[in-house]
């Protein structure tokens, strides 16, 4: 919902959805990747991938976290975790 909201507001049309919000843990998400049917480097290069788009086509990048501090952890990609991952200091 923030990414809609964040994209129509500043205009980002530059910016597709997927690279705004590139791991997407839906119902079932949890599961799969308990099962190992979702890989934790294939996050990880999701998020990167993401995250190179973005700086490639924008003058700033502000990277926000999910509502909660341990929403991801399940999955290995809580606020920390990703914000280690880029490089990115936490507010």
């Amino acid at each position: 919902k923030d990414v809609v909201l964040v994209r129509e507001h500043f205009h980002l049309d530059h910016i597709d959805y997927a690279h705004m919000s590139p791991v997407i843990i839906p119902a079932g998400y949890t599961r799969q990747y308990v099962d190992g049917e979702i890989d934790f480097d294939d996050q990880v290069h999701h998020v990167h991938a993401a995250m190179e788009h973005v700086q490639s086509n924008s003058d700033i990048v502000l990277i926000e976290g999910t509502g909660h501090c341990a929403v991801g952890s399940i999955v290995g990609l809580n606020n920390a975790k990703v914000a280690s991952q880029l490089g990115a200091d936490m507010v």
